[in-house]
């Protein structure tokens, strides 16, 4: 369990070794913090079910945060259902925690295959383990 803002997340799990469940909710893609046992969270979204095919690999930005992680193995998801909501209660949770957390990979990705200067600069950062 984590938390995040005011909500208590399942996982982190691992995203090659995540089984989602049916159900509605928030998640948060993630990828190790600065110190042990610490994750930065890249992406909040939600969804009416979890278990939708290609719910993290077919998303735009997957491309990008695989880079920032390195590998498939450094990338993490938590997962908040929130059972019976709609997806106006979704998004406005998704939006509370984009205003607390200010993830810097949530809106649309221009390019698949360029990534912008500022994702390289914070992939290399996080691969040689010290802050911007």
């Amino acid at each position: 369990m984590i938390t995040l803002g005011r909500r208590t997340f399942s996982g982190p799990y691992l995203s090659p070794l995540w089984l989602p469940s049916r159900g509605a909710g928030l998640y948060a893609v993630m990828v190790p913090g600065w110190r042990l046992l610490t994750f930065r969270a890249l992406h909040f979204g939600q969804s009416e079910d979890f278990s939708a095919p290609g719910l993290l690999r077919q998303h735009p930005r997957y491309a990008e945060w695989a880079r920032i992680a390195g590998t498939d193995w450094n990338l993490y998801i938590a997962t908040h259902e929130m059972s019976f909501s709609t997806a106006a209660q979704r998004e406005a949770a998704q939006r509370e925690l984009e205003r607390e957390y200010r993830p810097e990979f949530h809106a649309p990705v221009a390019s698949q295959e360029t990534p912008s200067l500022r994702t390289m600069l914070l992939a290399q950062a996080m691969r040689m383990n010290r802050p911007q």
